[in-house]
């Protein structure tokens, strides 16, 4: 946190709070597709982990627990299964996500395998790329720069046990992994830590998220830009940029929104479903984050997810340059923000759950006011 703070004392600082930001468009956002709903098979969805859509408007939807990847036509009609659970060519192991580069290759972050696997846009095995990840990121969310690249996060390990996080590049020929700098934090120290249930027997020990807990967040941007939470109590984004010195600072001040009893007791309830786990459910928040989730389009906009004191799901939506543009509200789908949400040209693609918690993916469409 201090690095953050002597960057923003020595950098042009823009801030964007009160006013500043109450006076953007309002979108909508209408649904269009749902995709799921079968008991088996490819329609039946049962650990939704990316969700991707090309320029002729396919959905690629990867499920962790079949680790393959369903890919749909515009209309939801199935069109083929790509992968399977594997180590050999085109099989995949702990598949953690997938993105179309510029050039309409799919590709899929296979952690357990060591390597990307990359696939033509109508599906087919065409390569892999061995790589040496320094640790599994749980959902993989890159992003194509204008160069064609991959930009990712992960880390070089240099003499003894010494690791640097850094920001790169991955050359979509294979060619080379270009390194663009040292990845930016703006986390606050033992936020995280704070945010667990850590449990410890002899044996073992077992994390637990405590629902609602703040927690500091970062998401990547097409020119290597980091969107950076430092609490996601408050509603502060950083934009920190590895080989930049100036950063951009968006704060805005909202009502608070409260954990209701009714929230309080499921989450209890279902933690001890299946017998008495000893956990401190005081340290539950009274109070819901300001901000839920990070998210970078496209376009290079920043979407910022919140719940609203009705809760609603809302989305403001930032330049890249950190000035507002609209907000835009998720209506008629209960989702999760450890589920996939991702914009792709004028639409929006999650899973919205049904009364029985079935993963149905969705689509929705962006509309402006005329």
């Amino acid at each position: 946190m201090d690095n953050v703070k002597s960057l923003m004392v020595a950098a042009a600082c823009l801030t964007l709070c009160g006013n500043a930001v109450s006076a953007q468009a309002t979108w909508t956002l209408g649904e269009t597709l749902r995709i799921g709903g079968a008991e088996t098979g490819p329609l039946s969805f049962l650990y939704t982990k990316s969700i991707e859509a090309d320029a002729k408007g396919r959905v690629f939807v990867l499920d962790r627990k079949t680790q393959d990847i369903r890919v749909f036509g515009p209309d939801g009609k199935l069109v083929r299964v790509i992968g399977r659970v594997g180590s050999g060519p085109g099989e995949l192991r702990d598949a953690e996500g997938l993105i179309i580069a510029r050039n309409g290759v799919l590709w899929v972050r296979d952690a357990a395998n060591a390597r990307f696997s990359l696939f033509s846009p109508e599906g087919a095995f065409q390569s892999s790329w061995t790589a040496k990840f320094c640790w599994s990121q749980g959902a993989w969310s890159p992003q194509p720069d204008k160069q064609g690249r991959i930009i990712d996060w992960d880390c070089a390990t240099g003499s003894g046990r010494e690791r640097q996080n850094l920001v790169l590049a991955y050359r979509i020929d294979k060619s080379r992994v270009d390194t663009l700098g040292a990845m930016p934090s703006c986390a606050q120290p033992g936020l995280n830590e704070a945010g667990t249930w850590i449990t410890r027997t002899e044996r073992s020990t077992s994390y637990r998220t405590i629902p609602f807990a703040p927690r500091s967040q970062s998401v990547l941007g097409p020119d290597a830009e980091t969107w950076c939470v430092p609490s996601s109590a408050r509603y502060e984004i950083l934009r920190l940029k590895a080989i930049a010195r100036d950063t951009v600072r968006i704060v805005r001040s909202l009502p608070r929104v409260m954990v209701t009893q009714v929230e309080r007791d499921s989450i209890i309830a279902d933690t001890e479903s299946k017998g008495p786990t000893g956990l401190d459910f005081s340290r539950i928040p009274k109070e819901k984050p300001a901000i839920d989730r990070l998210t970078v389009d496209d376009q290079g906009r920043l979407w910022v997810s919140r719940t609203t004191a009705t809760g609603a799901l809302a989305h403001d939506i930032f330049s890249s340059n950190g000035r507002i543009i609209a907000t835009a509200e998720l209506r008629g789908c209960r989702t999760s923000v450890w589920l996939p949400f991702v914009v792709r040209r004028d639409h929006v693609y999650t899973v919205c759950l049904d009364e029985d918690d079935v993963q149905l993916v969705t689509r929705f469409r962006l509309r402006r006011p005329r």
